[in-house]
């Protein structure tokens, strides 16, 4: 009878989730549709980053069809149905493989895949190319940058986001700037592909830029517990670390803030970590006296700090409408609005291309369009995109023909009297594009900046 119980507990859940994320059909009889896929873990250790995120991509989706589908020649009037096909793979790679299999052999052929996962964008790198299909990736580790091929990241690498976070925070907020003083960074994260993906990059950047050393890297659990997270930070304590930085969602830096604040280290080093960390989610778990000094850039304007903004503002729009969710929205809320926004601007941008390449009408244009005329005429093309103002227009990426990013900019957001706050002007993250790249003529149609620029 228990079986039974539990059972019919785990498909009421099931049921809920099919619910909640399911694509909403419009008014579309008769028009061209067009296919997005997406391949996300909804479950596990990323929940509470994905499950935010693809509300708002979800209540994004609900918006376009009830505008009657995807408005390609800018009347205002929907043209083409959007067809929305999602797996959920809980982070474990044979399920991520069998979706994009499955999805590979359906009909019609993805043109572009939403994927959730560093390691996984880098494995499918070479299988992404043969195939035709570009990656949306949620994951920015390096190596899917460099050499360039058809990753693209919503986002700059995560070196490239801890490297012009650290710098502009010795430049700017650091209590000893101006001393002539290299401050001492430590590395306090997951022992995964995607943990360790700041650490060589930002020890390029501290050598490069000569503002900082990090001269420690230690690994925690996924979950760590208070006794193992506080032997990190007296040992920190007796190095004199100034910053510490966590490549982790929101519940590592929780306990690390919970800690510094324990110890009594607050006036003496600094916590920040990456944009799946946000401000908002901390503040919530560990309250105004714990989260008070933590720091995290982010790419997209935040509703907490931000309330005014257009792009807020049709957040806030889209989930009144379709959610209300008292919760929403969010920072990662705003980044599924985004992301959804970024990959219909691209199918949108390669269906004017074919219908001016091939001279043929918007139906023939959605039947033949392919992955390589997203790549060509959409996403490389996003540069100035703002995604229905939710992110700048003056640093939007691609800045050039091998650029995979989609954004190269941060402000750094933080806990500041109880409340969250941004601490910074936008700012352009360093470009740090290893050596060899450029030796082998790549990237030769930017400006590689080493340094943050703050454009004004």
């Amino acid at each position: 009878m228990k079986q039974k119980s539990k059972l019919l507990c785990l498909l009421g859940a099931f049921a809920m989730l099919i619910s909640l994320l399911a694509p909403t059909e419009g008014l579309t009889a008769g028009k061209p549709s067009i296919t997005i896929h997406n391949i996300i873990d909804l479950t596990g250790a990323y929940a509470p980053i994905a499950i935010p995120s693809e509300k708002g991509g979800k209540d994004y989706l609900a918006w376009i069809a009830e505008r009657g589908g995807l408005d390609v020649d800018g009347d205002g009037k929907g043209d083409v149905e959007v067809k929305y096909t999602w797996a959920e793979f809980g982070n474990v790679d044979a399920r991520f493989m069998s979706a994009y299999k499955r999805f590979r052999m359906g009909k019609p052929k993805p043109t572009i895949i939403e994927m959730w996962s560093s390691p996984n964008q880098e494995m499918m790198k070479p299988i992404l190319e043969r195939d035709g299909i570009v990656c949306y990736g949620i994951g920015f580790s390096d190596p899917q940058l460099y050499p360039p091929a058809w990753n693209y990241m919503d986002c700059w690498s995560y070196g490239e986001s801890a490297a012009g976070a650290i710098e502009y925070y010795i430049d700017n907020l650091w209590p000893k700037k101006g001393k002539g003083i290299k401050a001492k960074v430590a590395h306090l994260t997951w022992d995964t592909a995607y943990g360790r993906g700041a650490n060589e990059p930002t020890k390029r950047h501290g050598v490069k830029s000569g503002k900082y050393e990090v001269i420690l890297e230690r690994f925690c659990t996924m979950m760590p517990t208070d006794p193992e997270i506080m032997g990190f930070l007296s040992d920190f304590e007796k190095h004199g670390i100034d910053i510490i930085w966590s490549n982790s969602i929101v519940q590592t830096p929780a306990v690390i803030m919970k800690g510094i604040h324990k110890l009594g280290l607050s006036g003496k080093m600094v916590h920040m970590a990456n944009l799946w960390a946000p401000a908002d989610q901390l503040l919530d778990i560990v309250g105004p006296g714990s989260a008070e000094g933590y720091m995290c850039p982010q790419p997209v304007f935040v509703p907490a700090a931000d309330p005014n903004e257009p792009g807020v503002k049709f957040a806030k729009m889209l989930n009144d409408k379709y959610r209300k969710d008292p919760a929403m929205p969010n920072i990662q809320y705003m980044r599924g609005v985004r992301m959804k926004a970024n990959m219909l601007e691209s199918v949108r941008r390669a269906l004017l291309g074919i219908m001016k390449r091939d001279k043929v009408d918007l139906a023939t244009a959605c039947s033949k369009i392919t992955g390589k005329d997203v790549k060509e005429l959409g996403m490389q093309t996003l540069a100035g995109y703002t995604a229905h103002d939710t992110t700048v227009k003056f640093q939007s990426a691609p800045s050039g023909k091998d650029d995979r990013r989609l954004a190269n900019h941060d402000r750094l957001i933080g806990i500041k009297g109880g409340k969250l706050v941004a601490l910074s002007p936008w700012y352009k993250v360093p470009r740090l594009v290893p050596d060899d790249m450029i030796k082998q003529g790549l990237f030769k149609d930017e400006k590689i900046n080493i340094h943050y620029e703050v454009v004004k």
